[in-house]
């Protein structure tokens, strides 16, 4: 972790001035640091932070959520450069979890920049952390006319963080966004990573570890307090809050009982930094050495940076591992050893940072050693069902992971040593997509299948004109045939076509290989899948939904052949639990029904969108598309 000699601490005074620089920002301008707590010492900033108390009673018991803890001053301290905030199973306030929030309300509030925290979560069943924003004055009425931003948070097993915006009339009346991110498999948990959004007027952008994973449009959110104004309610300041729940409605976890976390817990906060845009310009860095095409062998290598400020001093760079710091040089020529280095695959950043806090950085992806030969591009394979992002593309380069008909990323975005071409993406959830496809292209990607069946796959796919056609090869067998794309009128008018394959269980590579050029490819879904150990489809059913579309509610039915315990979960296009309508529930056999009011388990209204019901009952599952409309 940075050592505290480098750390910047910017004064109020420039703050202010900052803020009011937002409003005339030159072309070139950049996120420069504002504000930031590195909590290098032994107790909490109290000018900085406010510790929350209590239970959320008499007014707001459980927060609003459900929660289980009672926030207490003991689980919050400072100490070996984090913000340490403990989740406990102790016995306090009538409650039997305790845990710590903080926030800056009344303190320090912010209007647009990038809001960042590099932290490691807790983890295990009822575990949520969070890292997130409130509007100070609630300018437009009560949550969430007012609006909210989350900027991170997690649950339970913490596999996948989410984004989301929370926005519209005051509650019951009120909507959401969210979007998720994983690392196809791994747990955030592990180690450190780096969570931010970066909030502009008429949109905001969601990141981890510099991955962008979600953009939402001014068009996209409201506040009935403000009908006439696009940019309500996100055009006020927010405070920021970090806080370790136990329990909740998000985590599906509101009894003591339910929770199987390891307590106790820690959520620990490297640093908080918000950057707002200036007119001072961003340095520029660049790492001279090791190149892509260096191969350096096992064991210490030394990175070396160049760096300079147009219109100032660069006062340190940083060098990272992805998200794992290294180390940091505040003089040049720019340089760390890292050492002990094992054979692998890594991306290597180098961060320069200038006297006024802007920030450059550069990437470049080595090999060392005999390096990591074909491997998941998070580490691990994501384990079926699972959404793959298409720009996740297995590490191995050229002629391993993929073939490519140019030497270079024509879009410029993402992974920017590889040659696979890959642009921003306006689908939904924003991200990347991959473009300049070419019929003699490959990709591929290593997946896992934990049952061997049959699995339905929806590529989201756009055309302006021609459209084209793609088949799925698994383990080198062409398990789908020719898949057609249609045109759908533009490159980002996006659209989605339905495939299916028979999978051996097991870990296996996937091959996309298009067959006729004309589109782009932004992501393949996997359901679950009819497995071939799965009960006869007559002995299961779930109906589509009536009607569908729907609004404000619509009734599902399904039937159960014999006595089952049955579960009927309602989720978005992420994955994330909207609401659970039967939750473990044995039923007899026959003809079921039950009506979905468009609610969340919180009471809260879904936003219009396509949403997935799944009905799981006796080792089998169904799953069906709603689409609630406004």
């Amino acid at each position: 972790m940075p050592s505290s000699t480098a750390r910047l601490h910017v004064p109020a005074l420039a703050v202010a001035i900052a803020a009011l620089l937002v409003w005339a920002t030159p072309a070139l301008a950049a996120y420069s640091l504002v504000w930031s707590d590195e909590f290098d010492g032994t107790s909490l900033d109290t000018s900085n932070w406010t510790i929350d108390i209590g239970d959320g009673c008499p007014s707001l018991c459980g927060w609003g959520n459900a929660e289980l803890q009672y926030y207490r001053a003991e689980n919050v301290a400072v100490s070996g450069g984090n913000l340490i905030l403990t989740a406990r199973r102790q016995t306090y306030g009538g409650r039997q979890f305790t845990s710590g929030k903080v926030h800056t309300r009344g303190k320090h509030a912010f209007l647009y920049g990038r809001m960042e925290m590099r932290a490691k979560i807790p983890t295990g069943g009822g575990m949520w952390p969070a890292f997130w924003m409130m509007p100070q004055d609630d300018v437009y009425g009560s949550w969430a006319a007012s609006g909210e931003i989350d900027i991170m948070e997690s649950a339970n097993g913490t596999t996948t963080v989410g984004g989301a915006l929370h926005y519209g009339g005051t509650w019951p009346n009120n909507t959401s966004t969210s979007s998720s991110y994983s690392l196809g498999g791994a747990n955030f948990a592990d180690a450190y990573h780096v969570y931010a959004v970066e909030w502009e007027p008429e949109q905001i952008r969601w990141y981890v570890d510099g991955v962008l994973f979600s953009t939402r449009y001014s068009w996209q959110w409201h506040s009935d307090g403000a009908p006439e104004n696009p940019l309500a309610p996100f055009d006020q300041e927010f405070y920021l809050i970090l806080n370790a729940a136990v329990g909740g409605y998000y985590t599906g976890c509101t009894e003591t009982a339910c929770v199987t976390a390891s307590l106790p817990q820690q959520y620990l906060i490297d640093y908080v930094r918000v950057y707002q845009e200036t007119a001072n310009q961003a340095p520029v860095v660049a790492i001279t050495a090791p190149t892509a095409a260096d191969d350096p062998p096992a064991g210490d290598i030394v990175i070396d940076a160049t760096a300079s400020d147009p219109d100032g001093s660069v006062a340190t760079v940083e060098f990272y591992a992805g998200a794992t710091y290294l180390g940091q040089d505040a003089t040049a020529p720019y340089s760390f050893t890292w050492t002990s280095v094992a054979a692998g695959c890594y991306a290597i950043v180098a961060r320069a940072i200038d006297n006024q806090g802007a920030f450059g950085e550069d990437t470049v992806e080595i090999t060392v050693g005999a390096g990591c030969g074909q491997a998941p591009f998070h580490g691990t394979a994501p384990v079926l069902p699972a959404r793959i992002e298409a720009e996740d593309f297995d590490l191995g380069g050229e002629g391993i992971a993929y073939h490519e008909t140019d030497l270079s990323n024509n879009g410029s975005r993402y992974r920017l040593a590889e040659a696979v071409d890959i642009q921003d993406c306006t689908d939904v959830g924003g991200g990347y997509n991959l473009g300049w496809i070419y019929q003699v292209e490959w990709l591929e990607y290593t997946i896992e299948a934990p049952v061997a069946g049959t699995y339905t796959i929806d590529v989201r796919v756009a055309s302006p004109s021609l459209g084209g056609t793609f088949h799925l090869e698994f383990a080198g067998v062409d398990r789908t045939g020719d898949v057609s794309v249609p045109p759908t009128g533009n490159w980002q008018s996006w659209t989605t076509v339905s495939t299916t394959a028979t999978l051996a269980a097991g870990v296996q590579v996937m091959r996309f290989v298009p067959t006729l050029q004309g589109f782009n490819l932004n992501s393949f879904e996997f359901a679950s899948p009819t497995a071939a150990s799965d009960l006869p489809a007559t002995r299961l059913e779930l109906h589509p939904c009536q009607p569908n579309p729907f609004n404000p509610a619509t009734t599902i039915s399904y039937e159960v052949r014999e006595p089952a315990t049955v579960d009927l979960v309602v989720y978005d296009v992420t994955g994330k639990v909207v609401r659970r309508l039967v939750s473990g529930e044995a039923v007899v056999a026959g003809r079921h029904e039950i009506t979905w009011d468009g609610r969340s388990d919180a009471g809260q209204a879904a936003a219009a969108g396509v949403y997935l019901c799944r009905l799981d009952a006796g080792g089998d599952s169904r799953t069906i598309r709603m689409a609630l409309v406004k």
